[in-house]
């Protein structure tokens, strides 16, 4: 997602600082802990998502789903090329 590993831990460990998250431990990797929301954090979570939803459905209120999922695609094969993929074609 374009972040450097620093740049991330510094977040995270900014937001176990403020409660929101927790390490715990990776059953798949010795070395990197999980990052999971705490109960703090899942409320935090949900309401932005109670503040989102009425946003989103405004802004959106008069697209059509067609044009929604065009522009999808379109967006997915420029990010494709920047990062030098290519791959990510719009499908039709």
């Amino acid at each position: 997602m374009g972040g450097n590993r620093q740049n991330v831990q510094r977040i995270v460990n900014d937001l176990v600082n403020e409660g929101l998250v927790q390490f715990q431990p990776n059953p798949h990797h010795r070395r990197a802990q999980l990052v999971v929301l705490t109960e703090t954090g899942r409320r935090a979570f949900d309401n932005a998502m109670r503040l989102q939803t009425p946003w989103i459905n405004e802004l959106s209120d008069g697209l059509r789903v067609t044009d929604i999922e065009t522009t999808h695609q379109v967006i997915a094969s420029l990010c494709g090329k920047l990062e030098g993929s290519g791959d990510a074609e719009p499908t039709e």
